[in-house]
């Protein structure tokens, strides 16, 4: 392969892996513009608010029982719809991606690291809404990692150096197992 069709799959690679701070955007505000992998990523990070907000109620002491069953329920409602993203996200990559298959493998699917950044990115946000500073800068220290190192992953994969496994959940949310 020549350097200018390794530059072409580069390109193409990137647009399909977007990098970190795009995301991050996205997450940010939610553009109903955005489409593909973007407004999965979007609707992940708000499923993950909903669901840290349902934890809330699920922690709370002083909540009814019925409220707290409920609440459980709502978390196990939003983890089958982040299931489904998370491999809707994986499907995406896995339609636009050309990945060599004797590069090694990745431990983790695109989908499950921006399910990470999503958790990252709304825990960094709510404590910081908290006003819990030491924890805060804890969150966003995780989430600048976690950033970098999806930033790495998109450049291996865009290079051949690394490839991303196919994977599907194989957990049940609110049905029998």
């Amino acid at each position: 392969m020549d350097s200018a069709t390794t530059s072409e799959k580069v390109e193409q690679d990137l647009v399909v892996l977007p990098r970190s701070a795009t995301i991050i955007e996205v997450f940010r505000r939610e553009n109903e513009q955005s489409d593909g992998l973007l407004r999965l990523a979007a609707h992940l990070a708000r499923q993950h608010e909903r669901q840290w907000e349902a934890e809330t109620i699920s922690r709370d002491t002083t909540a009814a029982d019925a409220a707290v069953a409920a609440s459980k329920r709502t978390i196990d409602s939003l983890n089958a719809a982040r299931v489904t993203l998370v491999e809707q996200i994986d499907e995406h990559v896995a339609s636009c991606s050309t990945g060599t298959d004797d590069a090694p493998l990745h431990t983790e699917t695109v989908g499950s690291v921006i399910d990470r950044l999503a958790i990252a990115w709304v825990r960094a946000n709510k404590l910081i809404d908290t006003g819990a500073k030491d924890r805060a800068r804890q969150a966003l220290h995780q989430l600048r990692e976690l950033a970098d190192a999806y930033d790495d992953l998109v450049r291996d994969v865009a290079s051949g150096a690394r490839r991303i496994p196919a994977w599907r959940h194989l957990k049940q949310y609110g049905a029998a197992s």
